[in-house]
């Protein structure tokens, strides 16, 4: 059975660019004809000694269209989720690293010459089950037993942490002297790297990110239990309720035969009771522009956009975003520059009622602000 991933679920705070240059240039320079980069120069960047040459060189180097093909595809969709996390510049120092200390411990366990930016790779990889465990990868399966005449493709998505183990129980039966010609112990050195670094980084408040951690569910945190406990406090103190509507005020019964006046309830805790979509960032200008937003109030459910003609637009979450989630929500036009825009969020809060707020934006003074809600 082949598995094939081709989306991971995150929420993008930044664009990463420097993931795509990373892209790029590794795909630019396997297709550099020989007259323009000689074996001889490729020969001197295989990893097969301590030069430094050597241990970043290998990177960029592929021993073939498919072994480019599937590192870039890896790369693609761990890569622009972590690279939007920690941004374009960490993003590039980190990978180098990983993929220098993927090569040390290549060098030191195995020792045999290799290439190819898997050791990197899998260090995001490695980064990226420890930042986001329980988001969901999507994949692609293809099944085939010529015996019985048995083939059969189809996608399915499952929690993060279950694609990544498995991919590392081949590598940990590889690393254990399968003649397959694949550098297991620069993928396993790799992953480790990538898993300290980002456990590192989370315990000293590094990283910023806006889903569960590898942390949170150690601790027993679940993204379901968060989002009914959400749900729930929100109705509880009178999400949707009409304005100017006091609820009645129910007297404490726990003793039916107590002669002392029951004592008041404590007030409950202030929560929002309405979402409150603050603009963290506007990236881009002229017929582009990306909106990254967060909402600090209550949740939003079933999301969708109203614009004006001729402008497309995009938004990062259409189901449900929750009080502490960020998004972004994508603005284009064909030929008209997008100096102001107004924009209406329509969405249902927890008690299912439908509800819009239109908003006015302008992308030069990154402001955005609220122009009716209904």
């Amino acid at each position: 059975m082949m598995l094939i991933p081709y989306k991971l679920e995150t929420t993008f705070t930044r664009i990463p660019y420097a993931n795509a240059a990373l892209i790029a240039i590794t795909s630019i320079i396997f297709f550099l004809p020989e007259q323009i980069f000689p074996m001889a120069d490729k020969q001197s960047l295989v990893l097969h000694d301590w030069e430094v040459s050597s241990l970043l060189g290998n990177m960029f180097l592929h021993g073939g269209f498919w072994h480019l093909l599937g590192n870039m595809l890896f790369l693609w969709i761990f890569g622009n989720a972590i690279c939007a996390t920690v941004g374009d510049f960490a993003y590039i120092f980190l990978y180098l690293c990983l993929g220098v200390i993927a090569g040390v411990v290549h060098l030191v366990v195995d020792g045999h010459p290799a290439i190819g930016a898997s050791g990197a790779i899998n260090g995001v990889v490695g980064m990226a089950l420890v930042l986001f465990p329980r988001n969901k990868i999507h994949s692609w399966y293809f099944l085939a037993i010529p015996f019985i005449w048995l083939f059969k493709a189809g996608r399915f998505a499952t929690k993060a942490y279950w694609m990544v183990l498995y991919w590392l129980v081949f590598d940990i039966i590889g690393s254990m002297g399968s003649p397959d010609g694949i550098a297991h112990w620069m993928h396993l050195g790799g992953f480790a790297g990538g898993m300290i670094i980002a456990l590192c980084a989370l315990k000293f408040n590094l990283i910023e990110t806006y889903h569960l951690t590898f942390f949170d569910m150690l601790a027993g945190r679940t993204e379901e239990d968060e989002l009914a406990r959400t749900m729930a406090l929100e109705g509880q103190f009178a999400i949707g309720t009409p304005a100017g509507f006091i609820a009645p005020q129910l007297e404490e019964t726990s003793d039916p035969f107590s002669t002392s006046p029951a004592s008041p309830a404590p007030p409950p805790p202030p929560i929002p009771i309405v979402p409150d979509i603050q603009l963290k960032r506007c990236v881009g200008s002229g017929t582009l522009i990306t909106l990254y937003i967060v909402n600090t109030g209550a949740s939003m459910n079933s999301l969708s956009l109203k614009v004006p003609q001729g402008v497309t637009a995009q938004i990062s979450q259409s189901k449900c975003l929750r009080r502490g989630e960020s998004g972004w929500i994508r603005f284009s036009t064909t030929d008209t520059s997008i100096d102001s825009i107004e924009f209406i969020i329509a969405y249902r809060d927890s008690a299912n009622t439908p509800h819009k707020i239109r908003f006015r934006c302008i992308p030069q003074s990154s402001s955005l602000e609220v122009v009716s809600t209904a």
